[in-house]
């Protein structure tokens, strides 16, 4: 019997984060031979609302707890997003609430394209050009080689193993830090290691790139504070693609401004959007990008290349 599925996939400046009507017809095609869909594309929260009664699955950003009693034959919902954040909902028993795995690739693109960008020197040409006519004293002062550098990830999970995969053919040593204890990737060298939380201290000091890819939480709030920051190398750079309270804005604000560390790549915050008035907009050390580290134009087929298989069990 055909399963009915309703999407609310809708962003008002992320083109690639709406769901489009060749997802659909991807979605109704995969499922043809396994019973087939119907699938309900809407656009308003009240036109999603209005669908919720015939929905077996919904696709969604987003999720309220009343919604559940207007969807009876409602037994999944999937959003793309990694976050767990995303849904403050306690679903009922016979519903399923899952999430996207496919970031790991894209996220870790982004936070490569970052380390290659501050060892070869790409960020300070962009400050210097226009500035000086040659800057090549200035560069060489700055410029070193990714390899044989250490990389430290704190949150080592799905995207953070991702993160130090490719990294690791560039010649750089992984890090990953984790509450407990777990084996080693097949990909590590005996230059690489997994260590917990309570270790973040011993090792910083020996980091060249920390890269932050933690989930929100009491846990992880402000876990990168002032303490921390001062166990790092003064050329070492910060790069956090997790969640914004993992990092105490005020205590890196000081850290990089006194340059007590190199540089900060940041694609989220504690308060988005960055409020204009945000201390980090002055620093030229400091990187910051609109939460946008996962961004494709393929966001949703990579969504859809996972959850079409787990529609078929």
């Amino acid at each position: 019997m055909p399963i009915t599925i309703v999407t609310y996939l809708t962003h008002p400046s992320v083109e690639c984060w709406n769901f489009q009507e060749n997802h659909s017809t991807r979605l109704r095609d995969s499922l043809a031979q396994h019973g087939g869909a119907e699938v309900i594309m809407t656009e308003s929260e009240d036109e999603f609302v209005q669908a919720l009664p015939k929905a077996d699955l919904v696709i969604v950003w987003r999720f309220r707890q009343k919604w559940f009693d207007l969807a009876p034959k409602l037994r999944r919902i999937a959003t793309p997003a990694a976050g767990r954040d995303y849904f403050a909902v306690t679903p009922p028993a016979n519903v399923q609430i899952t999430y996207g795995t496919f970031h790991g690739p894209l996220m870790a693109e982004t936070v490569l394209a970052m380390m290659l960008a501050e060892c070869r020197g790409v960020r300070l040409a962009l400050q210097l050009q226009g500035k000086q006519l040659w800057p090549r004293r200035e560069m060489s002062n700055h410029m070193r080689s990714i390899a044989g550098s250490n990389l430290t990830v704190l949150g080592f999970g799905n995207i953070g193993e991702w993160i130090g995969k490719y990294a690791k053919p560039f010649g750089v040593n992984v890090t990953g830090v984790k509450r407990n204890p777990c084996p080693k990737p097949d990909w590590f060298t005996d230059a690489d290691r997994i260590v917990t939380t309570d270790s973040l201290c011993d090792i910083l000091p020996n980091t060249d790139h920390l890269a932050v890819c933690l989930p929100s939480g009491k846990e992880t709030d402000r876990i990168i504070n002032a303490e921390t920051l001062s166990q790092l190398p003064a050329h070492a750079v910060i790069y956090n693609i997790g969640r914004g309270n993992a990092v105490d804005e005020v205590a890196l604000f000081s850290a990089l401004n006194e340059k007590k560390i190199s540089a900060a790549y940041l694609d989220v915050f504690a308060d988005e959007p960055l409020p204009a008035e945000s201390a980090l907009r002055t620093l030229p050390n400091a990187i910051l990008m609109p939460h946008a580290s996962a961004i494709t134009p393929v966001y949703l087929d990579r969504f859809l290349d996972e959850l079409i298989p787990s529609l078929y069990r």
